[in-house]
């Protein structure tokens, strides 16, 4: 690791960290940390707790964000200490130094460090390649989503997607786009409902100069846009019935004909449709037509809803937390054990978008490294009627959702106490006895969070 060494005093530091190979810079009380910090990179920094030592971490942590700072101090009173570590220090030093605690944090920082190296080439390589979105998830549900789809986008059949408001049925629909050999082409869609009827069917066909006053120029419909690719009707339910027969012909007879023109215009186009709504009972009441649910439900895909797969939810949360940390710049949050308890009791009518959005929102509140409960704000949710299906709040969802927050609270224990057990069954409140039968229950190893 590139070390910067703030604090001539601690030499013996300096020769430790030079004889097991790490790039030890260092800069005397007297020298100009300043222009190093914002010339060089540095994966980790020791840094004497001295009065410009609070600003020199703050600005390592601008310069960059990953960047693991260990304070030094002398003080036995170690307030400043904790105030530092809360301020995004990774961890303090008391002075004169036991090399046996500077080797236990050596080798921590080498640990994250070539976790976050791993993490930074799998996603050069994930943003190298197609940009193709990932179904996240550990669930039975999830696992046969993903067979699902990936055999849908082997076909060229029309897709049906459905499922309750923010489950991701848009994502899915681009899986199926980048997965599939039309990848190179087009992906087009259009909101149903967020576009005047009126206005919805010039649009989608597109017209020709004179078609109807103010129509100046041609323009090509967003049908025509998509050829050689996919087209998708989002909430395709809210398509008025005249535009649904017209909509028919296209699927039926792969053409389209732009408003004010004669000549037909033939198409290859892959269509899918998504829906919150029950197309079949809507069928049922004459509300949607027969012929065109038929024609678009070749190939069913249901997206269940966060509250039926809650083993989701931990793995969901450290994915957009570190997304958004990522897109701002800052280490990712450290989330403690009642924040992951709260996260998973919750029901999520909003599902996944609510979840998003409640960590993006932690994300922009949070001012230190520590996600705590003074920022979880659920209030946002809402009880959702209709004919949603609840099962999954039942004994089952909240056994999975109890299991989930025993297995957060664990890890972190352990994490926290830097591995040792003991620490960490004393943390929680229970005996060591009880602590490793957690562990093997949860199918928890030291190995994997120290």
């Amino acid at each position: 690791m590139k070390i910067l060494h703030f604090n001539d005093e601690e030499t013996k530091l300096h020769e430790y960290l030079e004889q097991r190979g790490h790039a030890n810079v260092v800069v005397g009380a007297d020298g100009d940390p300043w222009s190093i910090v914002r010339s060089r990179r540095f994966d980790a920094a020791f840094v004497g707790l001295h009065p410009h030592g609070m600003r020199l971490m703050r600005c390592l942590h601008q310069a960059r964000a990953d960047c693991f700072v260990t304070i030094i101090t002398s003080d036995p009173d170690t307030r400043r200490a904790v105030e530092a570590i809360k301020a995004g220090a990774f961890d303090y030093l008391l002075s004169p130094l036991d090399f046996a605690e500077v080797e236990r944090i050596c080798i921590h920082m080498s640990r994250g460090e070539k976790r976050r190296r791993e993490q930074r080439k799998l996603q050069d390589r994930l943003d190298a390649a197609t940009g193709t979105p990932v179904l996240i998830g550990d669930s039975a549900a999830m696992s046969a989503l993903g067979v699902l789809v990936g055999k849908a986008a082997a076909s060229t059949a029309p897709v049906l997607i459905s499922g309750e408001t923010g489950t991701g049925k848009g994502l899915v629909a681009r899986l199926l786009h980048e997965t599939s050999s039309r990848r190179d082409k087009p992906f087009v869609s259009i909101n149903c409902n967020a576009i005047p009827s009126a206005l919805l069917e010039s649009e989608l066909f597109g017209y020709r100069k004179g078609a109807f006053t103010g129509a100046d120029t041609n323009r090509q419909g967003l049908l025509a846009q998509a050829e050689g690719g996919t087209f998708l009707f989002d909430e395709i339910s809210d398509l008025e019935p005249g535009l649904q027969g017209k909509i028919l012909r296209v699927l039926e007879e792969g053409e389209v004909l732009p408003l004010g023109e004669r000549k037909v215009q033939r198409l290859d186009v892959r269509f899918v449709a998504a829906t919150n709504r029950d197309l079949n009972e809507m069928v049922r009441q004459d509300r949607f037509r027969d012929d065109l649910y038929f024609r678009l439900n070749v190939v069913p895909i249901d997206v269940p809803p966060l509250r039926q797969r809650m083993e989701d939810v931990i793995p969901l949360v450290r994915h957009f937390i570190e997304h958004y940390c990522r897109e701002d710049g800052r280490q990712p949050l450290k989330i403690s054990p009642s924040v992951w308890r709260r996260l998973s009791q919750h029901h999520w009518p909003g599902n996944v978008r609510e979840l998003e959005n409640v960590c993006r929102r932690a994300v922009a509140l949070t001012e230190d490294h520590a996600f705590d409960t003074d920022v979880l704000d659920l209030s946002g949710s809402f009880a959702r009627g209709g004919s949603a299906d609840r099962t999954g709040h039942g004994s089952h969802g909240l056994h999975a959702a109890r299991r989930n927050a025993e297995k957060v609270m664990i890890e972190q224990a352990l994490t926290d106490g830097h591995g040792n057990v003991s620490a960490a069954a004393r943390s929680l409140g229970i005996s060591r006895t009880t602590f490793y039968a957690k562990m093997r229950q949860m199918g928890v190893a030291v190995s994997r969070t120290i």
